[in-house]
């Protein structure tokens, strides 16, 4: 069998991860789109906060709850100070994710973090990170963050910059403790993956 150069192999897995990266945040921005022209913004590139907010409303769709835990709505939690305005309202309204309904709230303290299903703790929290975490602690939470060393701290994403762009970080062992399983869609388009999928395997 005659083997591609490996340079040629190494283009296909990038456009592959491209493919996949940009089906994680068509969705969400499509639906972001909406929500700011429905405030009036007119900015033609999606601020950052706006990307995060499309990644914080798709990763609902690459995750598996332990049996359970996956009833009710699905409740995104923002920590603190909210970065994204009305945005993750309007991407949440009417919605639903494997047949949950998608509910945003916002935390102005850790207790009450293990009842969500996704919490994000933003820059301005970034001195409580270690409370949040703590008060999720061994909870089917997903943790996403975007503050130094989230995931040094136990957090399961964290938001990290690449030439200008948004992207995720995954730290599988935090994610494992908690009975949480990323699909392996989501890894493939992570910057970096620390750990490996736990014993039950990661949704596909």
């Amino acid at each position: 069998m005659v083997r591609r150069p490996q340079k040629q192999m190494r283009l296909r897995r990038e456009r592959r991860r491209r493919s996949l990266l940009g089906c994680l945040l068509l969705g969400g921005m499509v639906a972001a789109s909406g929500a700011m022209r429905a405030q009036g913004a007119g900015a033609e590139k999606p601020a950052r906060d706006d990307v995060r907010a499309a990644y914080l409303y798709n990763f609902g769709q690459f995750v598996r709850w332990p049996e359970g835990a996956g009833r009710g709505s699905l409740l995104v939690c923002v920590a603190g100070q909210d970065p994204f305005g009305q945005t993750m309202g309007k991407l949440a309204a009417g919605k639903q994710i494997n047949g949950r309904a998608l509910e945003v709230r916002n935390l102005d303290r850790p207790e009450g973090a293990a009842d969500c299903s996704i919490l994000f703790v933003g820059k301005p929290e970034s001195g409580h990170v270690d409370a949040y975490l703590a008060a999720t602690a061994g909870k089917a939470v997903l943790t996403v963050g975007e503050g130094p060393d989230f995931l040094t701290h136990g957090g399961m994403i964290e938001f990290v910059e690449v030439e200008d762009r948004v992207r995720f970080s995954v730290n599988l062992d935090a994610a494992n403790r908690c009975g949480v399983a990323l699909s392996s869609e989501l890894l493939k388009v992570a910057v970096t993956v620390t750990g490996k999928p736990g014993t039950g395997g990661s949704p596909k």
